[in-house]
């Protein structure tokens, strides 16, 4: 279930879900948007990273250059803006020797970072770590980081790290945490590189399913085998279908979770049909991009459809849609449609699902728009 502001569960393997790499802001709050990823010893799945410099009065970064390297990934840093880390009260302590920064993170996806689902705090919450420790740019002398939460393996052993505990909506702004650095007198700038390890939630929606397909048993199309269930991402970034799981609960109860096995890649903006059989000429017309065979079957009243994902011992709901009504949510090929994916989804049988319409017909005869924005569809 999910609703206009999308706070409700779901979580899913994005192209790159563990690792937003982004730019310390400098006076001008420099934001990340996509680019070119740099072939580095980054983790995998990495999206950026990006060289630092300071002097006692501020400090600024940018992107590693294309030059580095080939694209990797989904990238962060040029044209769109996903995420900023701005810097504010830069300040040099000559009696301590300390250079510090307060640095605070924005998140300005459509998906919340720090969070596996939206609703389920990732426990390392969001790190901004170290992947080249400061060296002296102007003067002598040696620079380190000061006050980290701790160190880890990242690019490399004992990386320096700062933690923001968060769960970050959309433009939500962190808390403030001081940055801090042991910087000689001998030493007037240094630079360095970060990158911003965390997780993110994915904005995968249940759009569209055909429950009831028309049947034609003289080619061997059959309502099970010409069922199907649209996705759309709501999201900024890719997501990777591969190794969620799906499952139907009927009245009998919830079905076992069916593992996606390979990989279905959602473009943001983007649909994907998942369904029983990827034959077009058995399935009533409708290409597939993953058919899960007959791991789900749709009953004609009281179902519901969830796609989630396994963390640990848990399973995380990404999205989930119910119905009891054969007469709105089964009527015989036609399919029932979101009229806009920021509504709630949850009920099938509620206002804000219509029927295709008369004139969105695919296949053999049915009515419905699988891969393509819904006839009902209402901005």
């Amino acid at each position: 279930m999910h609703s206009s502001t999308f706070h409700a569960a779901r979580a899913g393997r994005l192209l790159a879900p563990a690792l937003v790499v982004l730019a310390m802001a400098a006076c001008a709050d420099q934001p990340a948007g996509l680019g070119t990823a740099p072939e580095t010893a980054l983790p995998e799945r990495a999206l950026q990273a990006f060289d630092c410099t300071a002097t006692r009065q501020a400090m600024t970064c940018a992107p590693l250059g294309p030059g580095t390297g080939g694209a990797r990934g989904v990238i962060l840093g040029g044209q769109n803006v996903y995420v900023r880390l701005a810097s504010s009260n830069a300040a040099y302590d000559s009696a301590t020797e300390t250079f510090s920064v307060d640095v605070t993170v924005q998140n300005l996806m459509n998906e919340a970072i720090g969070t596996y689902d939206g609703v389920t705090a990732d426990t390392d919450g969001v790190m901004v770590f170290f992947m080249a420790e400061p060296s002296a740019t102007g003067g002598v002398g040696e620079v380190t980081v000061d006050n980290p939460n701790g160190t880890a393996f990242f690019t490399g052993a004992n990386q320096a790290y700062h933690t923001y505990n968060e769960i970050l909506e959309t433009n939500e702004v962190s808390a403030p945490r001081t940055w801090q650095f042991h910087m000689p007198p001998t030493a007037t700038g240094f630079r360095f590189s970060v990158a911003l390890w965390t997780s993110m939630e994915p904005r995968l929606v249940i759009n569209e399913v055909m429950v009831n397909p028309l049947d034609n048993a003289g080619i061997g199309q059959s309502d099970n085998t010409s069922e199907w269930v649209e996705l759309y991402n709501a999201g900024s970034l890719p997501v990777d279908l591969q190794d969620l799981v799906i499952a139907d609960s009927a009245a009998s109860g919830r079905r076992p979770y069916h593992l996606i096995s390979s990989s279905v890649v959602v473009q943001p903006g983007g649909y994907v049909v998942l369904g029983n059989n990827p034959n077009t000429a058995l399935n009533g017309g409708v290409t597939l991009d993953y058919s899960y065979g007959g791991a789900m079957t749709l009953a004609n009243s009281l179902d519901a459809v969830k796609i989630a994902r396994v963390v640990g011992t848990d399973t995380l709901t990404i999205d989930r849609t119910q119905f009891s009504s054969a007469a709105l949510s089964a009527q015989n090929g036609i399919s029932r449609e979101l009229k806009n994916p920021a509504l709630d989804n949850s009920n099938m049988d509620g206002s804000n699902w219509g029927d295709a319409s008369v004139t969105s017909v695919y296949g053999g005869g049915g009515r419905g728009t699988p891969r393509a924005q819904n006839s009902v569809y209402t901005p």
